[in-house]
């Protein structure tokens, strides 16, 4: 299940709810989703202009020397509403441990996002289902389309598993009740490997053509 990003960028994500149709076409795909070859796996990613949504002093998180998932969703976005209670889960789990962050971004159904308005609804929803994560905006849609560019983003909910080199290692797209356990697994599996490329330097983040931190 997923709510597609809707192109041209200049039209900025203006996202509809796939109905029954993305269902059954994510159904038929099978059981592969995060673990087929997606674009994106392999590529770097460096700092991102993130904002939070809970402590705006708080700088945007790095990647390099941890295990992250980096999840894109909204609280507009159904999908993302169903999957987002498993990803805050996978965190508490995790809470021990210094080496994992979940970088959670909400986003606006259209944008830019207004950060006042954005905040109210996220936290609002944080609250009501009792999910206990560090909410992050991308203000101006930078990181949206910076990974439509080039990681293969195209729907919401979708999910980056980033390994300690700050590189990406999967990718779920959409929702599946059989995610959260993937996940999980995945990302223990990560932080079993952590720790030998901890000294690398953290890549540059690449900015999309055109875009104002392009020129």
């Amino acid at each position: 299940m997923i709510a597609r990003v809707d192109r041209p960028h200049s039209r900025f994500f203006h996202c509809l709810v796939a109905g029954a149709v993305s269902w059954l076409t994510l159904a038929i795909a099978g059981c592969g989703s995060g673990a087929t070859t997606h674009p994106a796996v392999g590529r770097a990613v460096g700092r991102l202009p993130l904002v939070s949504l809970a402590d705006g002093d708080r700088p945007a998180p790095t990647f390099v020397g941890h295990v992250t998932l980096l999840n894109f969703w909204g609280t507009w976005c159904p999908p993302c509403r169903r999957e987002l209670p498993g990803l805050g889960r996978i965190a508490t789990r995790l809470a021990d441990s210094p080496r994992f962050q979940l970088a959670a971004i909400s986003c606006g159904a259209g944008g830019p996002d207004d950060l006042e308005e954005l905040a109210t609804e996220t936290n609002r929803f944080l609250t009501r289902e009792r999910i206990a994560i560090e909410p992050w905006a991308d203000p101006r849609g930078l990181a949206r389309m910076l990974f439509a560019d080039g990681y293969g983003f195209e729907a919401f909910p979708t999910t980056y598993l980033i390994g300690s080199d700050g590189r990406v290692v999967r990718v779920w797209s959409g929702y599946r009740s059989r995610d959260e356990a993937d996940i999980a697994a995945a990302v223990i599996d990560a932080l079993r490997g952590t720790g030998q490329e901890d000294s690398r330097q953290e890549p540059a983040a690449t900015a999309p053509s055109g875009s104002p931190a392009g020129r």
